[in-house]
């Protein structure tokens, strides 16, 4: 899916700075982790430089809030621990957590859905359904209100209490600015994904669930992705040509758009950041230009300060400066954070390539600072994902029987199987040869579904007993030359098309990886395909991850588990005594981390992962 869609993404305003904003209506960041040497643990200190501990943990803490933060497990889950000498561990064991805003943290505990916790670990709400919607994970808390997501793809918002003041009827929706949402309901998905823009409307939302206003999504070329102080930054596109300006909450227009506003950044107050083509500079709402467009970026942080940076050669300098363009202290800084981001009277800079430093609002270095090389600003994850899967409910999703799957059997055409694929999304095309046309598969005797069943997503494998279609041609005969009443030709075939083939399929299999909330539950999930596949057959044979079945058909069926995914497949395998399973005998799931999901980023279009088929598998039991 075009995460571009409507143009409703956030702006990439602050590509530059070395963090993203994030202000203090979350709470103030009591304590940062931090390392004195690059291989040495971690400790915390505190926002004026007191040191909290040394050298206490091997993987990197969240930042500290409400005297809490997290710590990841070499197992993959995360820990809670309160901020003291000698950090307790408080709670339970999460799969995800967002950190602390406010006194509220948003958590997944291992194998259950979302809920929202108290600083002492108690859970205040489990958030299994809402609207008697399953959530399938909710964004991070931004001030007192967080964005969900259904399992039906709906979002919505609740309040710091869980209780919804957003109902889920939204195709998409941004995090909560200026107590508005930005969203586009869900009866606009098929003009949305057409990119008929013309046909969707774009409604400003507050935080009861009131619809303030609405306006058309090709009334402005782009937008900003939140309200900041009564006021949005918005594009228009005239003679190929994108400018940009403001509109209030009430979608009145308070700055015009104009050739001298290329982009807008940040907006505080009647002042905003502005880019001309040139540079970055301060402008208010009046078209006054308070600091001229000259920097290589510019960031209004709060307390009229502002963040410049300056090319310097091939490298950047970063600077803080007040609202008369005049720099604060004396130095510059290779890397600078904003004050906004922790406890809106600290930031964190880096004065050359090999050390952090922390300075006040004057820019005055604290003093009794350690060695510091490296610093951690990461306070938990931006979607908080249900690590709850219903295994046999999954399972139950993909309608396997002994001769077919998803409602397709062995006497299915490929046809009918491509046409599925097609509603999917799992097959692509083209202008001149659209999706799902014979074009595609003259090469190929299987093609793979992907099913999401409740976010998880799982490949659906077809094979077929030959290729699912072939090129058609007509002959031409070509007389070469005559001689009398003799003469010689040779035929050419010229192409006609393409038709599918009467093939129909011999193997099916499903694959499922150990991704996002199915991380860390193969072995269960082995266990239910096995409960599954004893009631249409018999163990023939088996080891520690891998069973062949019998079944009632008189075909065969494999399942295999290996180190990232549990795969099955089923039909004219080869017989029993053939089919080798060593390589399965030892089968455990990896304590690699890399497929565990941190959530989505925040976008209103997410795209899903792909899986491929578990090929050694498919090698393992395809007929001779």
């Amino acid at each position: 899916m075009n995460k571009k869609l409507l143009n409703l993404a956030l702006v990439a305003i602050a590509t530059m700075l070395m963090l993203s904003c994030s202000k203090t209506e979350n709470g103030n960041v009591e304590y940062i982790p931090f390392q004195e040497t690059d291989d040495g643990q971690w400790g915390m200190i505190s926002m004026d430089g007191k040191v909290l501990f040394k050298d206490e943990f091997k993987n990197k803490p969240t930042i500290v809030r409400d005297g809490r933060f997290f710590v990841r497990t070499k197992e993959g889950v995360w820990e809670m621990y309160d901020a003291s000498e000698k950090p307790k561990k408080i709670g339970d064991d999460y799969a995800h957590t967002s950190g602390f805003r406010n006194g509220r943290a948003l958590v997944a505990i291992k194998n259950q859905p979302v809920s929202i916790i108290d600083t002492e670990g108690k859970i205040i709400k489990k958030l299994d359904k809402i609207e008697n919607h399953e959530v399938d994970g909710v964004r991070a808390y931004k001030g007192n209100y967080a964005v969900f997501m259904t399992v039906d793809s709906l979002w919505g918002a609740i309040d710091k209490d869980g209780d919804c003041v957003v109902k889920p009827e939204y195709y998409s929706l941004n995090n909560c600015g200026d107590g508005k949402f930005i969203g586009v309901n869900a009866k606009y998905k098929k003009f949305v994904q057409k990119e008929q823009k013309n046909k969707v409307k774009i409604s400003v939302i507050n935080t009861t669930g009131k619809v303030l206003f609405d306006f058309s999504a090709d009334k402005y070329e782009n937008t900003q992705n939140q309200f900041t102080d009564g006021k949005l930054a918005i594009s228009v596109k005239k003679d190929g040509k994108e400018t940009w300006g403001i509109i209030d909450d009430k979608g009145e227009m308070v700055v015009k758009p104009s050739s001298k506003l290329k982009s807008i950044g940040s907006i505080n107050g009647d002042v905003f950041t502005y880019n001309n083509g040139d540079g970055w500079g301060l402008m208010n709402i009046k078209g006054e230009t308070l600091i001229r467009a000259k920097y290589e970026f510019l960031y209004y942080d709060e307390d009229k300060t502002l963040i410049a940076v300056v090319k310097d050669g091939d490298s950047y300098e970063y600077k803080y400066i007040d609202i008369k363009d005049n720099q604060i202290g004396d130095d510059t800084y290779v890397e600078a954070t904003l004050y906004s981001m922790f406890d809106g009277k600290h930031a964190w800079v880096k004065p050359n390539d090999k050390i952090y430093s922390l300075i006040d609002k004057e820019c005055k270095q604290i003093d009794g600072l350690p060695d510091i090389v490296n610093i951690g600003t990461y306070e938990g994850e931006s979607y908080i994902e249900s690590d709850f899967v219903d295994l046999e409910k999954l399972i139950a999703a993909f309608g396997i029987k002994d001769n077919g799957v998803m409602g397709f059997d062995t006497k299915s055409t490929p046809k009918e199987v491509v046409k599925k694929a097609v509603e999917l999304n799992s097959v692509g095309g083209s202008k001149e040869h659209p999706a799902g046309t014979p074009y595609w598969f003259d090469y190929t005797n299987n093609i793979t579904l992907m099913k999401d069943v409740n976010g998880v997503i799982a490949a659906v494998c077809f094979y077929f007993s030959g290729n699912l279609s072939r090129q058609t041609y007509k002959t031409q005969r070509i007389i070469d030359y005559e001689f009398d009443d003799y003469y010689w030709y040779h035929d050419n075939k010229i192409p006609t098309g393409y038709v599918w083939n009467k093939v129909t399929p011999n193997m099916f299999g499903v694959v499922i990886s150990n991704e996002g909330r199915m991380h860390g539950k193969l072995r269960t999930l082995f266990n239910t395909f096995t409960k599954k596949f004893k009631e249409i057959g018999t163990i023939a044979k088996q080891n520690n991850g891998a069973i062949v079945f019998s079944l009632k058909n008189g075909m065969r069926a494999v399942l295999t588990m290996a180190k990232d995914k549990v795969s099955v497949f089923w039909g004219d395998l080869k017989p029993v005594k053939d089919i080798d399973i060593s390589e399965y005998k030892d089968a455990c799931e990896e304590d690699d981390l890399s497929n565990i999901s941190y959530g989505y980023l925040n976008e209103l279009f997410p795209d899903k992962n792909i899986i491929e088929a578990d090929t050694t598998a498919v090698d393992t039991v395809v007929v001779d």
